[in-house]
């Protein structure tokens, strides 16, 4: 029966498939975070970023953002990269940053370089909001201990974990609460 339906029908169902997966299997994900939890500090780490530059926890101080953990062979990563996409402009408008970083190895999987996936999602063009990296793997086992991937930290602009959850594309309602409750003191 899935013969019958052309292959970007069955690629759009097994993304849907895995999103209502991973929602269902990180209802509040604090369990998915290890001993990382809402209301405590996010981890004052250096990104290594695709662009060969750093990104450092000063140039993010005083900044609300999105720290996702990805893996590049990850379809429910890809779909919340489209929706991430889709809303980049919003999030600038309101000065919170995302910083997308893959997993330390993949997790052990093959999948294709960060830049390859960065492009195939239409993401090639910079956004002066959206920072691209990888994880070493010390960050990876402390972000990620369980290896799940697409998990996000919402961090606030004074560097507290206000949430952790997974995949973007099926939870983007929460991110767009956190966003909404940001902006009062920090909308350009």
């Amino acid at each position: 029966m899935c013969d019958a339906l052309p292959r970007s029908s069955r690629r759009f169902l097994a993304i849907a498939g895995m999103l209502v997966v991973l929602a269902a299997w990180f209802p509040g994900a604090a369990s998915a975070a290890g001993e990382l939890s809402a209301g405590g500090a996010a981890p004052a780490f250096t990104y290594r970023l695709i662009d060969g530059k750093t990104l450092t926890p000063a140039a993010l101080r005083g900044h609300p953002y999105v720290l996702w953990l990805v893996a590049t062979w990850c379809p429910s990563c890809e779909g919340g990269t489209a929706v991430m996409a889709q809303h980049i402009d919003e999030l600038r408008s309101r000065g919170v940053r995302v910083v997308e970083v893959e997993v330390a190895n993949d997790l052990g999987y093959p999948g294709p370089p960060l830049t390859a996936f960065q492009k195939a999602a239409g993401m090639a063009a910079a956004s002066p909001n959206w920072y691209w990296g990888e994880l070493t793997e010390t960050q990876t086992r402390l972000l990620d201990p369980h290896a799940y991937p697409d998990i996000y930290y919402l961090v606030d602009a004074h560097g507290r974990i206000v949430a952790i959850d997974g995949a973007p594309a099926a939870t983007w309602p929460r991110i767009a609460t956190f966003v909404a409750s940001v902006c009062p003191s920090h909308c350009p």
